[in-house]
């Protein structure tokens, strides 16, 4: 893999960029972020998890991809929605609400190691924030992409 973004680098364009965006941990090649994004109309605190691969690593697209998890306010399901469950998250856990955001395909060439968080993850989760409030109102998701019936992570992702 040529061209992959090192940890540090990530975590300068992030603080350069995002700097309510808070560095909380950095392990290694890991780091997370926490703090407040406002798409349209409410402030949700979200926390941004990334471990940058090594290039001699032979891992999946699914494990090297950032994880963008809402702390709070927690997510809800639209009463009454046929779906009965949050569109386009992964599930983590046995909890309903112990979700990943899912904002691209991680089968397609949408996201790589190479692309920095600043520029991608971030404004992608705004976007997904400002799709989910438009859900709650209308029970139409406008943000795009595949809708599966179940996205669930198998593979470590972390």
């Amino acid at each position: 893999m040529i061209g992959l973004l090192g940890i540090d680098e990530q975590i300068r364009a992030m603080a350069e960029t995002w700097p309510r965006l808070a560095l909380v941990e950095r392990r290694g090649q890991s780091a997370a972020w926490e703090g407040p994004l406002r798409p349209l109309l409410q402030t949700y605190r979200v926390r941004i998890s990334y471990r940058a691969p090594l290039a001699i690593e032979m891992i999946s697209r699914r494990q090297v991809q950032p994880q963008v998890q809402v702390i709070s306010p927690p997510l809800r399901p639209r009463r009454n929605d046929p779906e009965g469950q949050l569109p386009h998250v992964y599930y983590l856990g046995d909890g309903p609400l112990d979700v990943m955001l899912c904002m691209f395909d991680p089968d397609s060439d949408e996201w790589s190691p190479s692309m920095n968080l600043a520029e991608t993850t971030v404004p992608w989760t705004v976007d997904w924030l400002a799709s989910y409030e438009g859900w709650r109102a209308t029970g139409e998701w406008t943000g795009g992409g595949r809708h599966l019936e179940q996205n669930r992570i198998e593979e470590n992702v972390s």
